[in-house]
């Protein structure tokens, strides 16, 4: 009897638990995530395809990296899923019983079908549009193709010819049509629930759960501090920016840049005139002879203004300036450096681009922007290419502004962020490690790496000059002297960068290097000659070669700004390929050499010519400035305009230089040899 009671609990419970789950999977957030996880699928089937059919684009991604990329295209995925069906978790979630309903469930499939439709749709087209416009599409793609009238002609003409994408995509649907789960077949009795009391707040409780879910999702991750996904961040998982094509999904790449306007041709010149007036491909005819491997060494200093210095403003206040660089401007004192020497653009982000790679920041910077994904040819990547060993040191977490995709883009092997430092006590508490431990372990570093094998290409970012103005305790009572906090923090990452070279100087690859000093941006302004479009945007650029190779020259003539830095430092390697950049060789001869700067903050550009500087606003010219005569900027000579011979020919350059930017940014045709130009 006893075992038969058992048997029949047992029995129950059995059939109790089986109620459960049964209950369980008719869940309308059961049924979601179901059919999410199935979306899920769809697209990484839809990426591999992606892959395979634009394959001869991607010879150097071997199985190993399409396992990295898929991994992080799961996040691409699910944000893109999470912006798209956010209606219909919001209708599986909402805390209302008449979700279980046939009809209810019904809507909500009809909404999902079609809007995974559109998505599935637009991720398959860009597998075949891929192959001409190099990237994922961007909500650009309204403008480019709004003036076309026969649309309907180049569709056609895109089914007939990749039939087999366009039955993949097919396929996809009806999967998502034919495989969707919905279990609900009858009304749930009202007299199932249980009381209203439980009920609401259980449903309550899912659907906050499910909200923070779903923000975490569509951002990317649920950290505070975080950023949300762009699309450059899908450079962390790649080895080149065509790659991020791979990782990302086209519904992503949309619904990011959907509230963001392309650039518009200003239509100056003709296409065929443009090269002539200015080209950004540099080095067409090489030298000749054996390039010059000598090791390369930049430091990107956070925030350096050119007011902190002493050395670059001995003239001022009646001679009696006293900077807070004291290393720097000893350094600089034996280096070849430039009186006039700028940034091109306002932030950190714009730094890398235009130092690396000769893009200028111009209206948006480069890495947030439609763009960033395009490809370009990076410093570090031709440099790797010639035998060099190629990293780059920056003591904040691996993550911070993008960095580290970016710098994976552009071709450096190897990212030492606070990660590899793995030493958190020497933590800053706010942004990075500081200056002074990171710059030491920098200094370790170079020389286990130069007896690896020469040569190498290295850049360190600083990071301590920054708001909070924080230094270490044991220097609390140092540095003190300043008239901002930002004077304090200057002095510090000037003293660990001295720190640097005590550790270095005695080396044996020392006097074989070229070290490359600038900053990534200005930063907080204490004086009022600076505070002006000139001022905002001057900063050191100097070449510091212990060895003897470059002469002490402090060059008040020739202009230099961050995107002349890659041309500059190939010339001096005696590179001989052509590549790709806005900027200029510094030390060029040429009969044709230009003394110009371009630099532009938020849509105002500057250009700057020998003596004389021309800013533009919405495509015209609204200021002309005899900056060297008038460094604050306060006579806009704009009604003498007739009496500046060289003006039509700077008006010529600027708008050459901001219709090139625009119209290669919009082709993808940022390399030489060009490899996505329309």
């Amino acid at each position: 009897m006893r075992h038969q009671k058992i048997l029949v609990i047992m029995a129950i419970n059995e059939g109790s638990m089986s109620t459960k789950i049964a209950s369980i999977r008719k869940q309308p957030g059961f049924i979601m995530a179901v059919n999410f996880l199935l979306l899920m699928i769809v697209y990484m089937l839809s990426r591999w395809v992606f892959y395979y059919m634009n394959i001869s684009n991607f010879p150097d991604v071997t199985f190993h990296d399409m396992m990295t990329i898929c991994l992080g295209g799961l996040r691409f995925d699910i944000s893109a899923l999470c912006y798209l069906n956010m209606l219909c978790i919001l209708l599986q979630f909402l805390p209302l019983k008449s979700r279980e309903t046939v009809w209810y469930q019904r809507i909500v499939k009809i909404i999902f079908i079609i809007v995974n439709t559109l998505g599935i749709a637009v991720n398959v087209a860009d597998i075949v549009y891929f192959e001409f416009g190099g990237r994922r599409t961007t909500s650009t793609i309204f403008s480019e193709f709004g003036g076309e009238n026969n649309l309907g002609t180049i569709l056609l003409n895109s089914i007939t010819n990749y039939w087999t994408v366009w039955l993949f995509g097919i396929a996809m649907i009806a999967v998502i049509v034919l495989l969707y789960y919905n279990p609900i077949k009858q009304d749930r009795p009202l007299s199932t629930y249980p009381s209203n009391k439980v009920y609401y707040l259980l449903h309550s409780t899912l659907f906050v759960i499910a909200t923070i879910l779903v923000i975490g999702g569509a951002r990317g991750g649920l950290g505070l501090k975080m950023h949300p996904m762009r699309q450059d961040s899908a450079d962390i998982y790649c080895k080149k920016p065509i790659e991020a094509a791979i990782v990302l999904n086209t519904p992503f790449t949309l619904i990011t840049t959907a509230h963001k306007t392309g650039y518009k041709d200003p239509g100056f010149f003709a296409k065929e005139e443009l090269d002539n007036i200015f080209n950004p491909i540099k080095n067409k005819h090489p030298k000749g002879g054996e390039m010059n491997r000598m090791n390369v060494v930049v430091f990107l200093m956070e925030s350096f203004s050119m007011e902190y210095t002493g050395f670059y403003n001995k003239d001022k206040d009646g001679g009696n300036y006293q900077g807070y660089t004291p290393f720097l401007d000893s350094l600089a004192s034996k280096s070849y450096s430039f009186e006039y020497s700028f940034a091109n653009g306002i932030r950190s982000v714009d730094c890398m681009p235009a130092t690396f790679a000769g893009i200028p920041r111009y209206i948006n910077p480069y890495c947030y922007y439609f763009y960033s994904n395009n490809t370009l040819q990076g410093l570090p990547e031709m440099l790797k290419e010639e035998g060099y060993t190629t990293a780059f040191f920056h003591g904040a977490p691996n993550t911070t502004l993008g960095f580290k995709g970016f710098t994976n883009s552009i071709g450096f092997e190897t990212y030492y962020g606070m990660d590899e430092y793995d030493n958190n006590k020497d933590f800053d508490g706010t942004w990075a490690i500081f200056d002074e431990p990171y710059l030491k372990y920098f200094a370790q570093q170079c020389d286990q790496i130069a007896q690896e094998g020469q040569p190498f290409f290295l850049t360190v970012f600083t990071a301590s000059s920054h708001e909070p103005y924080k230094v270490p305790d044991q220097y609390k009572d140092t540095f003190t002297r300043g008239d901002i906090p930002m004077h304090r923090v200057i002095s510090y990452a000037d003293y660990s960068i001295q720190q640097y070279f005590k550790q270095v100087k005695d080396k044996s690859w020392f006097e074989n290097t070229i070290f490359v000093f600038t900053a990534d941006h200005c930063g907080v302004s204490s004086r009022e000659d600076y505070n002006n479009e000139m001022g905002r945007f001057l900063i050191p650029i100097f070449f510091y070669t212990p060895g003897g190779q470059l002469p002490v020259k402090f060059d008040t003539t020739r202009l230099i700004q961050q995107t002349d830095i890659t041309p500059t430092l190939l010339g001096l390697l005696n590179y001989q390929k052509p590549f790709f950049s806005f900027g200029k060789d510094v030390f060029d001869n040429s009969e044709n050499y230009v003394n110009y700067v371009f630099n532009d903050r938020n849509g105002n550009s500057m250009f700057y010519l020998d003596d004389l500087m021309i800013e533009y606003s919405g495509n015209r010219l609204i200021g002309i400035y005899e900056y060297k005569k008038d460094f604050s900027l306060k006579n806009n000579l704009l009604e003498k305009k007739d009496h500046f011979s060289q003006l039509p020919f700077m008006q010529q350059q600027m708008e050459a230089i901001i219709q090139q930017y625009i119209t290669r940014m919009k082709d993808n045709d940022l390399t030489w040899p060009s490899r996505f130009a329309k």
